[in-house]
């Protein structure tokens, strides 16, 4: 190449170079460099300790928890944003149960017992009185389909007596994507739309074991108080399941007896809906409520630009672990420990090499929430009680579950649900936002390079949407980006402990999420989804965004 063409090309290449070093600074590097897998596996070791007894919400071992995160961040000079200048930001859940010995239901002047002629489906609040009932077949609306078994009928403060679980309408499509159902409405969420005092759910042909396994069963309602609408919502309204003493009883001289109604509902051919000539009186009753304060970890780091520094970028990682009541193998202690001390353990070092990295432009609230794992109550709280001014959330990164590898000789080298050595889920930028796919991209090419495993970045996915705890914030506008390897056997079990995670896989993550928050935090352009909303997403207002 002549000198003069070679000076040009230089020339011309010296600056896409440096533009593209800009995107991650030397000085952003080194902080991400600082994250070691030793001091995670030291963290990970302490949070998945048997000590800690899973961290359920509540608990001492959750506490425990909660203070060792909170007295990192203080030493790191990491600024508190919860409570009263704490890092802690307390909700209320409210525990109540059915009283099982005092609830009954009365059909035609015969009383029917708990447990024996009915259980509980959902426990909402107490039902009593004497109500009027509407048949309604299998109790689903499907808009496309024109599918409405309520047309024309108030079942405004009335029972809706609908089919068990599995009744579904004939000749219509029922997408379910886990708890979310796309385009259609199940038969509790429908009757709580249209006010119903409660459902009633008639007895299937299925054997006795199936009335006695469900005894126990959904007769406790914990929920937060006051309610913050989402996919992992408690159910807003009561219902019981009837057995087939207390179902023939109901369907006494109706229109169809019992047993029609059963054998037609099995075969899909429910009769059209009606009123009931009778009424029933029954009494579910609660005991005493338990007011439980569980709360969130939330710390601040503010940004460097003074026109952007009231924007934020969450980041946040469940703090909670999901505690069982039963040994398995010998071992009763759900050391949580993949689900989520790993993703607990890299937020916290994330947040400490922060600090000695150049602020970005946009300031950062980290979030170690509590309760996930019995209904993302944390999450929900923090987006209706947001400790920042309405709007000014942009950005959402969630880190779930980093700790495991399909690596050759591994506890999950068989796992096809798991990512490989060097690959991480990357869920939601590719179906929300071009811009910031494209950076995080630019920002993984030019750092450690690992491979974006896109499986989960569909509309169609439940771990983009609504299996994941950044759930309540995409359900409100925000653009979220998830980082995890993925589901594996020891889930939600005992055995869910460190000895199976790999922490070099989980530094290789953590640097690259410490990375990617960065860039989205400097970026000149506020974040934002900039494709359509899936139609499978509810909206819940518009609180942060």
């Amino acid at each position: 190449m002549p000198i003069r063409t070679l000076v040009v090309a230089l020339a011309l290449v010296g600056p896409i170079v440096h533009a593209q070093e800009s995107v991650l600074p030397r000085e952003v590097r080194a902080a991400a460099d600082g994250i070691s897998s030793a001091q995670l596996a030291k963290e990970l070791a302490f949070l998945s300790s048997d000590e800690l007894q899973g961290r359920n919400t509540p608990s001492p071992g959750f506490d425990k928890a909660a203070a060792y995160v909170a007295d990192r961040l203080k030493q790191a000079g990491v600024t508190p944003f919860g409570d009263d200048g704490t890092f802690f930001q307390r909700y209320e859940m409210h525990e109540s149960r059915v009283d099982v010995d005092a609830a009954w239901v009365e059909i035609g002047g015969e009383r029917f017992r708990f447990g024996d002629d009915f259980v509980m489906r959902s426990f909402a609040a107490p039902l009593a009185g004497e109500l009027p009932l509407v048949y309604v077949g299998h109790g689903w609306t499907v808009q496309d389909s024109e599918i409405n078994p309520y047309a024309g009928l108030d079942v405004r403060g009335k029972l809706v007596v609908a089919h068990g679980g599995r009744a579904l309408p004939t000749g219509a499509s029922v997408e379910q994507i886990g708890r979310v159902i796309v385009g259609a409405s199940a038969p509790l969420a429908e009757a709580a739309r249209l006010g119903a005092a409660g459902v009633v759910f008639i007895g299937q042909s299925s054997p006795r074991a199936s009335q006695e396994a469900a005894r126990n069963q959904n007769t406790a309602r914990r929920e937060l108080e006051p309610p913050v609408p989402s996919a992992y919502a408690a159910p807003s309204v009561t219902s019981i399941v009837l057995a087939s003493s207390a179902t023939e009883a109901l369907f006494a001289g109706e229109r169809a007896d019992s047993g029609e109604i059963i054998e037609r509902g099995e075969k899909g051919d429910y009769p059209a809906s009606f009123q009931f000539a009778k009424s029933v009186t029954l009494n579910v009753p609660a005991t005493q409520t338990v007011v439980h304060r569980p709360y969130n970890v939330v710390a601040l780091i503010e940004g460097s630009d003074p026109a952007l520094r009231d924007e934020y970028v969450t980041v946040e990682a469940h703090l909670d672990g999901a505690v069982g009541s039963r040994a398995i193998d010998g071992d009763a202690v759900y050391n949580s420990a993949d689900d989520n001390a790993t993703g607990s353990a890299a937020a916290l070092l994330i947040a400490e090499q922060m600090m000695r990295a150049p602020r970005p432009k946009r300031s950062l609230v980290f979030i170690w929430d509590s309760g996930e794992e019995q209904g993302l109550w944390g999450t929900r709280y923090f987006v209706s009680r947001p400790p920042v001014s309405e709007g000014k959330v942009v950005a959402h990164f969630n880190i779930d579950m980093i700790g495991a590898t399909r690596a050759p000789g591994t506890a999950d080298a068989s796992e096809t649900r798991v990512t490989g050595p060097n690959e991480v889920y990357l869920i939601g930028p590719g179906v929300l936002s071009a811009r910031a796919d494209a950076l995080l991209e630019r920002v993984n090419r030019q750092y450690l390079n690992l491979r974006f495993n896109r499986d989960h970045d569909r509309a169609d996915s439940e771990f983009f949407y609504p299996r994941t705890d950044a759930g309540p914030f995409l359900e409100r506008g925000i653009l979220t980006i998830g980082f995890t390897t993925g589901i594996h056997d020891r889930y939600h079990l005992p055995s869910d402990e460190a000895r199976f995670l790999d922490p070099k896989k989980m530094e290789a993550i953590a640097r690259t999420a410490l990375a990617s928050i960065w860039a989205i935090a400097d970026s000149p352009e506020r974040p934002r989804i900039d494709k359509p909303v899936p139609a499978s997403v509810p909206r819940w207002g518009q609180v942060l965004h």
